[in-house]
C-alpha cells in the first residue's frame, strides 16, 4: 500500500498541537489553580504517567489487533510492542522472543494472515482497538473524577488527576494516528478502514497478507489475481503480480498488467498514476528496445518527468537510474539515484523487496556495460548475493567484512554490493 509521508507529519503536527493544548490549556491553570504549583512531585507525576500512558496504549492497541485477528480466522506471524517482539520461525512455527524496533506501526506491530482467503475477516482486528480505547479511557476518566472529587480532602489525589489526564491525552494521540483515514508513513487502522469497505477488497486485502506471510518465510508468493479495473487499492495487489511476473522474467506480463493502471488515470491518485508510468519507463529502457525507450521518454509530460526526478517511489529511482545513465549520461545524476535505492526498497512490501533489489543491480549493471570507466565503488553492487528479505538460520556464520567495507555495507545494506569481477 502506498505510504504518504506527508501526511503522516501531518497527523504529528495535530498529535503535538493537541498535546500542547492540554499542556497549557488544562494541566498548567490546574496545577496552578489549587495551589500545587510546577513542582517536583508533579513534574515526577507527569513523567511518569507519560511513560504509563505510552506503554499502556501500546500494549492495549497491539493486543487489539491480536484477539481481533484471532476472532477473525488469522494466524498470527509476529507481535510487537515498542521494540519486544515475537516472531514465528519457519522451521518449528514457534514463537522467538527478540528485540527489534523495525516494526511497521506508530507503536508496534501485528502481522497476522488468512486461514481462508474469503472468509477470515480483518474488520475485527481494527475495532477490538477501539474497544481498548474506550476501557482505557473509562479508567482514566475514573482517576479524573476522583481526583476532582477527593483533592479538597487530600491534596494528593490531584496527582491522580494529573495521571489520569496525561494517560488520556496519550491514549487519544496515538489513537488519532491510528485511525487517521489516509495511509500514512507507518501502518494504521483508518485506512483500512476507508478501503475493507467491499468483499473484493476484504479478499485482495487477505491475498496481500498471505504474500508478506510467504516472503516472511522465503516461500514463494502465491499466484495473486489481477484487476484490469484499477483503484488505489487494487493497484497494491496488481503490483506484487507485476514483481511476481518480473521474478520469472516474464516482462510483457509485467507490462500488461501495469498498462492496466495506466489506463485507470482517473480513477487513482497522480502518484499511482505517475509510478506506473515510471515503472514502464524503467521496463522499457530495461529490457526493450532503446531507441523506442528513449523516444518515450523523451515524449513524456513535464509532470512524469519530475515524479521520476523526485526519487519517491522504487520504480521511479530505477527509471532515473537508466535515464540519467542511458539517455541523459550523466555520472552524477546517476549516483544521485543511488544514494536512494536503499529507502525506495525499504518502502516496498516485504514480499518484493527482493526483486526489486535484482531490477536495480540489473539496471546499474546495464549503465557500466554503456560506461565502464564510471566509478561505482563507493556503491558495491554485488550480483550473487541480494538482500535476504526473509529470515536467516540462527545459525548463520556468514563473515562481517572489516575495515571500509564493514562501514559501507552498514551504510548501505541493501544497494550497496560489490561487483566482483
Amino acid at each position: 500500500m502506498k505510504r504518504n509521508e506527508g501526511m503522516g507529519w501531518l497527523v504529528y503536527l495535530l498529535m503535538l498541537a493537541g498535546a500542547a493544548g492540554v499542556g497549557l490549556g488544562i494541566l498548567r491553570p490546574e496545577l496552578s489553580a489549587h495551589g500545587t504549583g510546577v513542582s517536583m512531585n508533579s513534574i515526577l507525576v507527569v513523567i511518569l504517567a507519560l511513560i504509563a500512558g505510552i506503554i499502556l496504549t501500546a500494549v492495549l492497541l497491539e493486543l487489539g489487533h491480536l484477539i481481533g485477528a484471532k476472532i477473525g480466522r488469522y494466524r498470527i506471524d509476529k507481535f510487537s510492542v515498542l521494540g519486544f517482539q515475537w516472531k514465528r520461525k519457519k522451521e518449528s512455527k514457534k514463537f522467538r522472543f527478540s528485540f527489534s524496533f523495525s516494526y511497521d506501526g506508530i507503536t508496534g506491530e501485528t502481522m497476522m494472515a488468512p486461514k481462508d482467503i474469503e472468509k477470515s475477516n480483518p474488520r475485527h482486528a481494527i475495532y477490538f482497538p477501539l474497544l481498548f480505547l474506550l476501557l482505557e479511557a473509562a479508567i482514566c476518566v475514573t482517576l479524573m473524577v476522583l481526583g476532582v472529587s477527593l483533592r479538597k480532602e487530600n491534596s494528593a489525589w490531584q496527582l491522580a488527576y494529573i495521571f489520569g489526564l496525561v494517560i488520556l491525552t496519550i491514549a487519544l494521540m496515538i489513537h488519532l494516528y491510528n485511525i487517521f483515514p489516509a495511509a500514512l508513513d507507518a501502518k494504521n487502522d483508518g485506512y483500512l478502514i476507508t478501503i475493507l469497505n467491499n468483499q473484493t477488497n476484504v479478499i485482495a486485502y487477505n491475498a496481500l497478507l498471505l504474500a508478506d506471510e510467504k516472503a516472511m518465510f522465503g516461500e514463494p508468493a502465491p499466484e495473486l489475481p489481477v484487476y484490469s479495473e484499477v483503484t488505489n487499492f487494487t493497484n497494491a495487489l496488481n503490483q506484487v503480480s507485476i514483481y511476481h511476473a518480473l521474478e520469472e522474467k516474464d516482462i510483457e506480463k509485467a507490462l500488461t498488467i501495469n498498462e492496466y493502471t495506466i489506463k485507470a488515470q482517473n480513477h487513482v491518485s497522480k502518484n499511482v498514476y505517475q509510478n506506473a508510468m515510471a515503472q514502464k519507463l524503467s521496463l522499457k529502457l530495461l529490457y526493450g528496445d532503446f531507441q523506442e525507450a528513449k523516444e518515450l521518454y523523451i515524449n513524456l509530460p513535464l509532470e512524469t518527468k519530475k515524479f521520476i526526478a523526485n526519487l519517491s517511489t522504487a520504480a521511479a529511482v530505477r527509471a532515473y537510474v537508466l535515464v540519467s545513465g542511458l539517455v541523459e549520461e550523466s555520472e552524477n545524476e546517476t549516483k544521485t539515484a543511488l544514494a536512494r535505492c536503499d529507502k525506495a526498497i525499504k518502502s516496498l512490501p516485504e514480499s518484493v523487496r527482493a526483486t526489486e533489489e535484482k531490477l536495480i543491480i540489473e539496471s546499474v549493471k546495464r549503465v557500466q556495460e554503456k560506461h565502464p570507466e564510471w566509478d561505482f565503488s563507493d556503491f558495491s553492487f554485488k550480483e550473487d548475493k541480494p538482500v535476504e528479505t526473509a529470515e536467516k538460520p540462527e545459525d548463520s556464520s556468514n563473515e562481517k567484512p572489516e575495515g571500509k567495507e564493514a562501514k559501507e555495507a552498514e551504510d548501505n545494506p541493501s544497494d550497496h554490493k560489490k561487483d566482483e569481477q
